[in-house]
C-alpha cells in the first residue's frame, strides 16, 4: 500500500473525531446573540457546514463508485432513462475510437442506448472488456492493436466465430488429461489447438515439467501462450503442418463443418504405437448422415474408440451452451 493511501485512509478515519463532537459542541451554545436576536452568523455556519458536507458525500460516492467501476452502469441507467443521445453509427462510434496504453476508449459523446450497446457488443466480441475508475475505457489481455485496426475499419471481430475458440474450463481439461492416463517428463506431448493454454495448465498440473508442444491459430492467443513456460509453440495450423509423433494428444478442437472429427484422425496419425489421444468433440457425428460422419462412427469402432459425454450447458461460461463429448483412442 502507498504512503499516500496509507494517509488518505488516516485522514478519512481522523475526520471522524471532530463530526462526532460537533452535535455536543453546538448543544452548549446558544442561538441568539446578546441582543436576543437569532445569531445569523451562527445559524449560517452551521447550514453551509450541513450543505458542505452532503456535497462532499455525494462527491465521494461517485468517487467510490468510480473506483468499483459502477459507474457503467449508472451511465447505461441514464441511457435507459434518456435515450436522447446521439445517434451514431457502430462504426462511426468505433471510427472516433482511441488506443491508449492497449485500453479502447470511446469518443466523449453521450451516444442514445441502442448506438451504445451495439458498440459494446463489437468491442466484447473482439475480447475486450469495460473497466471503470481511473481507466474508463475497454480493457484487452493481449495486444489490442490487430483487433483494434479491424473494429477502426468498420469490421466486426467476433474471436470466437472466428477462429472457433471457446475455451475448456479448468476442470474439464483436467478431466480430459486425466482420461489420457495422466502425463509423465519422459513423453512427448502435443496441444493441436492451444486456445490460451487451458489444457496446456492442467497438463502441467499433473506433471509440471514436462515440454508440451502446440499450435494455435489465433494471433491474440499465441501472445498469451508465449508468456507460459515449459511450451513450445510449433506454429499456427496443426492440419496443415508436418507434425512429428507422440506418447500423448489431448485437445479441444474446433467443432464446426465437422473440423473435430478431421483433427482427431489426423491425430491419431500423430500417435506414436502404444499412445493415447483424448480429444473433445461436438455432437454431430453420432448422427450426421453425410458419409464423412458415418465413416468416423465406423473408424472409432475399428480403432477401440472410447466415448464419454459431457453435460449440455458445461461451456456456458466460455460462450457456447452446446452439448460436447470426450473421445479417448489409445493406439
Amino acid at each position: 500500500m502507498t504512503s499516500r493511501k496509507k494517509n488518505l485512509i488516516e485522514a478519512l478515519y481522523g475526520s471522524f473525531m471532530f463530526m462526532d463532537n460537533l452535535p455536543e459542541l453546538i448543544d452548549r451554545e446558544n442561538i441568539y446573540d446578546e441582543t436576543g436576536h437569532v445569531d445569523l452568523e451562527f445559524m449560517t455556519a452551521i447550514l453551509q457546514w450541513m450543505s458542505r458536507m452532503a456535497e462532499i458525500s455525494v462527491k465521494v460516492q461517485k468517487s467510490l463508485n468510480r473506483l468499483l467501476g459502477c459507474d457503467e452502469l449508472e451511465q447505461n441507467n441514464k441511457r435507459n432513462k434518456d435515450d436522447s443521445g446521439s445517434k451514431w453509427s457502430v462504426e462511426e462510434i468505433l471510427r472516433h475510437c482511441t488506443l491508449e496504453d492497449n485500453v479502447l476508449k470511446l469518443p466523449q459523446v453521450q451516444f442514445n442506448k441502442k448506438s451504445y450497446a451495439e458498440a459494446k457488443k463489437w468491442i466484447e466480441e473482439a475480447g475486450g472488456s469495460w473497466q471503470g475508475g481511473k481507466v474508463q475505457g475497454f480493457t484487452f489481455p493481449f495486444n489490442a492493436e490487430r483487433v483494434f485496426s479491424i473494429l477502426r475499419e468498420g469490421k466486426r471481430c467476433n474471436l470466437q466465430q472466428d477462429f472457433q475458440f471457446f475455451a475448456t474450463p479448468p476442470e474439464v481439461a483436467d478431466w480430459l488429461v486425466m482420461l489420457a492416463g495422466g502425463v509423465h517428463e519422459d513423453e512427448k506431448v502435443l496441444e493441436p489447438s492451444a486456445g490460451t493454454g487451458s489444457i496446456i495448465d492442467a497438463i502441467h498440473r499433473s506433471c509440471p515439467h514436462v515440454i508440451v508442444d502446440c499450435y494455435e491459430l489465433m494471433p491474440e492467443n499465441k501472445e498469451i501462450l508465449s508468456k507460459k513456460d515449459n511450451i513450445c509453440i510449433l506454429g499456427d495450423d496443426f492440419t496443415k503442418c508436418d507434425v512429428a509423433q507422440y506418447d500423448k494428444i489431448i485437445a479441444n478442437p474446433p467443432f464446426s463443418k465437422n473440423q473435430d472429427i478431421r483433427h482427431v484422425r489426423r491425430m491419431y496419425e500423430c500417435l506414436n504405437p502404444g499412445g493415447v489421444l483424448a480429444a473433445i468433440t461436438g455432437p454431430h457425428w453420432e448422427f450426421g448422415s453425410e458419409s464423412e460422419c458415418k465413416d468416423f462412427r465406423q473408424w472409432l469402432e475399428d480403432n477401440g474408440g472410447k466415448k464419454f459425454e459431457i453435460k449440455e450447458g458445461t461451456f456456458k461460461e466460455s460462450g457456447t451452451g452446446t452439448k460436447t463429448i470426450a473421445i479417448v483412442i489409445n493406439k
